[in-house]
């Protein structure tokens, strides 16, 4: 028996054969909050309450599955095995008896939770929201920045239920569907005048340049430029892609962007691209979802709708 079913086969109240289902909530809703009061809060009941669930969690797991930080509650390596395989059964469990076992976009007022950089929310939401409107009217999508470090954990954990970025994200227990492939450009003002259409590695070097933090996931250029033995000049760095066409319009700086967005920034504002003097891979563009133990029909609905929208379609000239 591994530590997953070790853990919720002893999620039992004694001498009973029923799984202790607010025993499993109080440990997804802990897991989920880092926090005794929060989870208190979220189930109507006392701090002690869920201080003596804690309790007999701890006695019947064998672990004390979360140690107290300046940050909250901090799971230990078995509570991060258990979390996925509990927090399924309990939506699973939730939803048969809510009726929820069937997905319908027409009448659903289900809010969708999409994570991408602010480049998909620039050039790829538009077109997803469009279908979403047309198929299901009442839905309703909340979309969160990427952090890719938390990508694949906000997925287990339900804070995503799809999650569109460029870096590749190897997890067993994820479904990957590759949408696109692009490569990356340099991004300059247009009236630069020392970089021209093919710069050199020397005169690309010589400028001080944008950068887009690394949560984003977009660090090819840097990575081949440290494979090199070069690094280049950064004078800003900018949590978003979307701030760099009016940044790149009104300096000398250079950045590097994806080319399926480069179009977008070229028409909107006063800056053209050049080819990089770097061998950059092309990158695929994907999305992310959880796999679970048993059908998600709203998750599978939302999957399928994006993988149609955004496979393989060019971007729009509009």
């Amino acid at each position: 028996m591994n530590d997953v079913d070790a853990g919720i086969g002893s999620v039992y109240s004694p001498g009973m054969t029923e799984v202790d289902l607010n025993l499993m909530r109080t440990f997804v809703l802990l897991y989920e909050t880092r926090s005794v009061t929060r989870t208190a809060e979220a189930m109507f009941v006392t701090q002690p309450s869920v201080s003596h669930a804690l309790r007999r969690l701890r006695r019947q797991v064998n672990d004390e599955l979360f140690v107290r930080s300046p940050d909250g509650l901090v799971p230990t390596e078995a509570a991060d095995r258990m979390y996925p395989s509990l927090s399924q059964a309990l939506e699973v469990v939730t939803e048969t008896f809510s009726g929820a076992t069937d997905f319908d976009p027409a009448s659903s007022a289900r809010t969708f939770r999409v994570c991408a950089t602010d480049l998909g929310e620039i050039s790829l939401l538009p077109s997803v929201l469009a279908q979403l409107e047309r198929q299901a009217p009442r839905c309703s999508v909340e979309v969160t920045p990427l952090d890719f470090a938390d990508a694949a954990r906000n997925l287990r954990q339900g804070r995503s239920d799809a999650v569109i970025c460029t870096p590749r994200i190897d997890a067993p227990d994820l479904q990957r569907d590759a949408l696109f492939r692009e490569n990356y450009v340099g991004l300059c003002a247009r009236e630069h005048p020392r970089i021209g259409e093919h710069p050199t590695l020397g005169e690309y070097l010589a400028e001080r340049h944008i950068v887009v933090h690394a949560a984003a996931g977009h660090i090819d250029a840097d990575q081949e430029l440290n494979r090199l033995g070069h690094r280049r000049d950064i004078a800003v760095r900018v949590p978003h892609f979307a701030v760099l066409p009016e940044l790149l319009a009104r300096t000398g700086f250079l950045s590097v962007v994806p080319s399926r967005v480069a179009g977008l920034f070229t028409r909107s504002s006063a800056v053209r691209t050049f080819v990089l003097p770097l061998d950059l891979p092309v990158v695929e563009v994907s999305l992310y979802t959880y796999q679970r133990a048993l059908p998600a029909p709203g998750i599978e609905w939302l999957r399928e709708l994006i993988v149609r929208t955004l496979r393989d379609q060019p971007p729009s000239n509009d």
